[in-house]
């Protein structure tokens, strides 16, 4: 009789096919002769968590290794729990990173927001934004030890870079919490792309430097950043109806600081929905509280180097930069990667790397965005409790209505 562990069905095995080719290249990393895990059959565990609702622990991933189906499905072989936290500091996630560019090329949601009028067909609009993860105490020591180098947050920062046309991760690389946005940017920074940018990335030397790159840009600014009107621009119908008041060129900066090339300045009031998800008798911190089912008025200050788009497009290319924020939502509260497997800065950019990966994997097997419904399906199909035309049935139910 099959026993209780052994009842892993993973029958989805094709699921896994578009990263198997590409994960075959790291066998041959391998960084002393007394350790039989590879780096592939680690990162093919590791990739089987964020598919499992079950899998919070190593100590799972280390059962599941000794399943035979498990075994005979991912190409993986029993595991021990030493060699699985050994894994963790040995292998280079730079390899891992270069994997996850190559399917990021390859990944694109049908159900992405379309690209505006007026927008050329072979510009990037990409969005650029981190997010923290909170590693303290577990990581106190890792800390401890690189005095240096210590977080001030005492956290661990991922910075990315999104493609909000794609809806898909295009660049992301990881650091400790002392390092800022804006400064990480700068040195991974795209050639052809529009850049979507907020407040926490107002600096003049980045705007410059996205230019040399060959890229433009289109950020929120501070209502006290100094400036000076060169020129007022006319305002047409569609800007007035999407809530804009000023359109300008402007000088950044006052006195001997001025910039001398001349930027766009658009400013526009825009109505923001009600939330469904926070509370409305918040009445603490920097933000007026609000009252259930209000809608809100948002001032934007948007400053770019573009003149070829009109305003109303770029209040909504603007907009658009929210889809990252409801990526890093399904990145760390749906996909898992907010539960950390590793103790150490090298262990948690391979976690992080690795769950970039399933979540390009959704992306290309279902052509959608990711969400909770799609993830649970294909729990559901990995494990056996759903044929492949039942699920091919829930994503056509879950697809989005027609625009």
């Amino acid at each position: 009789m099959e026993t209780a562990r052994e009842t892993l069905s993973l029958q989805g095995v094709k699921f896994f096919k578009p990263v198997r080719t590409l994960l075959a290249r790291l066998r041959k990393e391998r960084a002393h002769p007394n350790r039989k895990l590879h780096y592939d059959e680690y990162i093919a565990l590791l990739l089987l968590t964020f598919y499992q609702p079950t899998s919070q622990t190593l100590r799972w991933v280390q059962q599941a290794s000794a399943l035979k189906t498990v075994q005979k499905k991912l190409g993986v072989s029993r595991a021990s729990l030493g060699s699985l936290s050994e894994a963790s500091q040995v292998f280079d996630p730079e390899l891992l990173r270069e994997i996850f560019l190559e399917l990021a090329g390859a990944a694109s949601a049908s159900d992405a927001p379309p690209r505006p009028r007026g927008v050329p067909d072979d510009l990037r609009v990409l969005a650029a934004d981190g997010t923290l993860w909170d590693t303290l105490p577990r990581m106190a020591r890792e800390l401890w030890l690189k005095p240096l180098q210590r977080s001030k947050k005492g956290g661990f920062k991922g910075h990315l870079q999104f493609d909000v046309l794609r809806h898909v991760p295009c660049s992301a690389h990881f650091s400790m919490g002392e390092c800022g946005e804006a400064a990480e940017l700068k040195l991974h920074l795209q050639r052809g792309a529009l850049y979507l940018l907020d407040r926490g990335f107002v600096d003049y030397e980045l705007y410059a430097k996205i230019a040399g790159v060959g890229s433009s840009f289109l950020a929120r600014l501070k209502q006290s950043c100094a400036l000076e009107t060169v020129e007022t621009r006319a305002l047409g119908s569609a800007a007035e109806k999407a809530g804009v008041y000023t359109d300008a060129v402007v000088r950044l900066g006052a006195g001997a600081r001025q910039s001398a090339q001349p930027l766009r300045l658009i400013r526009a009031k825009v109505l923001l929905p009600p939330p469904h998800n926070l509370h409305p008798q918040r009445n603490h911190g920097k933000h007026k509280a609000y009252a259930p089912g209000e809608y809100r008025e948002q001032e934007l200050v948007l400053l770019t180097d573009r003149f070829d788009l009109d305003a109303d497009v770029l209040v909504l290319l603007y907009r658009y930069r929210w889809q990252i924020e409801l990526f890093f939502r399904w990145f760390k509260c749906v996909l898992g990667s907010k539960h950390l497997l590793a103790q150490s800065e090298n262990g948690l950019n391979l976690q992080m790397y690795t769950a970039l990966i399933a979540s390009l994997l959704v992306v290309i097997w279902t052509g959608r965005r990711p969400s909770q419904r799609l993830l649970n399906a294909l729990n559901f199909y990995l494990i056996g409790w759903a044929s492949w035309a039942e699920f091919k049935a829930e994503l056509e139910r879950a697809a989005p209505a027609k625009r």
